[in-house]
């Protein structure tokens, strides 16, 4: 399996983590890791002035429109749309564990 290139973008993202909404990903914090990327080849185009046609030969890489994201505690990734993400406060989750409202981390909470 390919792991996808990312663009990172810490203004779009600021939050160290959120949770991703559908039902298998309730109570799990996220780390966003950037804009996906793919690569993608330069298109063919036909040059008027020279009267040639210049084949594409370079890779360009664009984003997919999708968000590469890994689950805390964990080093797979994963893309999801920018809308199901959801900013977590930075204590409401574990930041060894992932979990949403595991407190075993360490971390000083009132």
């Amino acid at each position: 399996m390919r792991r996808p290139n990312f663009e990172v973008d810490e203004t779009t993202f600021p939050a160290e983590a959120y949770t991703v909404k559908g039902k298998n990903n309730k109570g799990i914090a996220w780390r966003v890791y950037g804009w996906e990327l793919e690569a993608v080849l330069e298109a063919d185009f036909y040059d008027n002035e020279t009267d040639t046609l210049i084949v594409g030969m370079e890779w360009n890489e664009e984003r997919t429109g999708r968000v590469v994201c890994v689950m805390i505690g964990d080093d797979r990734r994963f893309t999801f749309d920018p809308d199901e993400l959801t900013p977590l406060a930075d204590l409401d989750y574990c930041a060894v564990c992932g979990q949403v409202g595991c407190t075993h981390d360490g971390r000083e909470r009132e």
